[in-house]
């Protein structure tokens, strides 16, 4: 798996530096959120892969080191962000949160996790203080790692993102169902404060 990991990687860098027209939406960009999402096509890289056979350590915003392996046996939602974002990251947060709400007495049987990154400043404190921010409750799983397992996830996820030299970053606005053996189920690539499709999907992973 690792090995099949950084040949896509390579080739997702390559093309990275060959095409400047990365769709995305970084934190000084107006947000339409009229725009209507778009459901995205499986990665081929991802495709019928599991994501929880990555083998990289990550860490919560409680210091606690964590395997994705471990999210095995339920449906995750997942998106990457940065806390220093100032417009599309809250967004996604909120979303995902509405997704946690629509989803009612099965929320407890999902797992919900946000991953940075921004692996120089989003510290466990620093992923903390945002989740005190953002209203999130204990069971959300706030993830920082190192820069290949970060770049290594968001090649599976098919989520790009760039850094800007202010340390900042552009990146894809995607938030990703993950089935209870970590294979992608489903994707929604733009801001949506509905969701119903999402929501849809995963009380069908709950069955």
């Amino acid at each position: 798996m690792k090995k099949y990991v950084k040949m896509i990687l390579a080739a997702s860098l390559l093309y990275g530096c060959t095409n400047g027209n990365i769709a995305a939406v970084d934190n000084r960009a107006n947000i339409d959120n009229s725009a209507k999402p778009a459901v995205v096509k499986n990665n081929s890289a991802a495709n019928g892969q599991s994501i929880f056979a990555v083998s990289d350590t990550f860490q919560t915003q409680n210091k606690r080191n964590l395997l994705l392996s471990s999210l095995s046996g339920k449906p995750t939602v997942i998106g990457m962000i940065f806390t220093r974002c100032g417009a599309a990251c809250p967004k996604i947060t909120a979303d995902m949160k509405n997704i946690g709400e629509k989803l009612n007495a099965n929320r407890e049987k999902v797992n919900f996790v946000l991953v940075s990154f921004d692996t120089e400043r989003d510290n466990a404190g620093q992923l903390q203080m945002f989740a005190n921010e953002m209203g999130l409750d204990k069971d959300w799983l706030l993830l920082h790692g190192s820069e290949e397992a970060v770049r290594t996830l968001s090649v599976l996820l098919n989520v790009q993102y760039e850094k800007d030299a202010e340390g900042n970053f552009s990146h894809s606005n995607v938030i990703s169902v993950l089935d209870k053996n970590g294979v992608l189920a489903f994707q929604k690539e733009g801001l949506d404060p509905d969701q119903k499709e999402m929501t849809g999907k995963i009380e069908e992973l709950l069955k």
